[in-house]
């Protein structure tokens, strides 16, 4: 089996690093051979070098500054087929626990199973459910293969670098929704992205500085990405707007088709448009 390796990117934040996604993984017992930390500059590659604990990680590498930048940086690194898993780096604990098929095994069970299953169903991707809250995730299914937002936060991939159809475009300059934009992309391209929907993690999606910056700075950013994405695949998604004022851009539950991604595409449009169609038609009989 093709191994995994697990790559950080991480940007002004040695000390969080440190204390939540690496401790977090050395408990867990993923050989930190498989461990690679991503960091902007050499300033915070000096920072990150006095900081962060040699022997529970691989290599410190000085990539780009930005999210989408540094997660191209990564996959351009690697080889095709690469078993890359992202993780940010401030991720406190993952939970398998409300799993009967993963309660008993250990993380680097369930990611080598992920890669696997991912073979099996022909899928690039797989992920976790992105809210830790247990009531939310202990009644759903184990696995989807339909269209289900895969979180930027914990995520694997079968690395396909040279792949201009899923490069991020829409929110490369920010790095706002830009896993949304990715799971729209994967899905769109290889007509199945695959989500455990019993596992989930802690983490502090908006922190004091570092990473995507505070949530007050991203409210406007969320708004724009979320519009952007609208205007470019409406037919999948809608906006919404929560009740702290951030932005949404929320995917439509539309199934999977393995076989033949291309034409499963042109017929979901194809629906789309026979619906909208249908509902003009109702009206102006009305």
């Amino acid at each position: 089996m093709e191994e995994y390796i697990v790559c950080i990117p991480s940007y002004k934040r040695a000390q969080v690093c440190k204390d939540k996604t690496l401790n977090a993984l050395h408990k867990y017992h993923i050989d930190p051979k498989k461990i690679y930390v991503y960091v902007a500059n050499k300033e915070d590659y000096d920072l990150y070098k006095t900081t962060l604990d040699s022997s529970t990680y691989n290599k410190l590498i000085i990539g780009k500054k930005g999210l989408v930048p540094q997660r191209q940086f990564i996959t351009n690194q690697w080889g095709t087929n690469k078993h890359i898993v992202f993780l940010d780096d401030d991720v406190e604990s993952i939970d398998l626990s409300l799993s009967a098929q993963f309660k008993n095994h250990n993380l680097d069970y369930f990611i080598k199973y992920a890669f696997s299953e991912c073979k099996k169903s022909k899928s690039y991707i797989w992920g976790v459910y992105a809210v830790f809250n247990p009531f939310f995730r202990k009644a759903r299914k184990e696995m989807t293969t339909d269209l289900n937002y895969i979180v930027g936060a914990f995520y694997g991939i079968i690395n396909r670098p040279t792949l201009k159809a899923i490069q991020l475009t829409i929110t490369k300059e920010n790095g706002q929704k830009e896993d949304v934009e990715r799971t729209l992309k994967y899905f769109l391209h290889d007509g199945i992205v695959l989500r455990f929907n019993k596992i989930g993690f802690i983490t502090k999606y908006y922190g004091k500085e570092g990473g995507l910056g505070r949530f007050e700075d991203r409210i406007k950013p969320m708004l724009e990405a979320s519009k952007k994405l609208k205007q470019k695949y409406g037919d999948y998604g809608e906006i919404k707007m929560r009740g702290n004022g951030m932005a949404e851009f929320v995917l439509k539950k539309i199934p999977a088709s393995i076989a033949n991604p291309l034409t499963s595409r042109k017929k979901t449009q194809r629906n789309i448009k026979q619906k909208k169609q249908g509902k003009q038609n109702k009206t102006r009989k009305n």
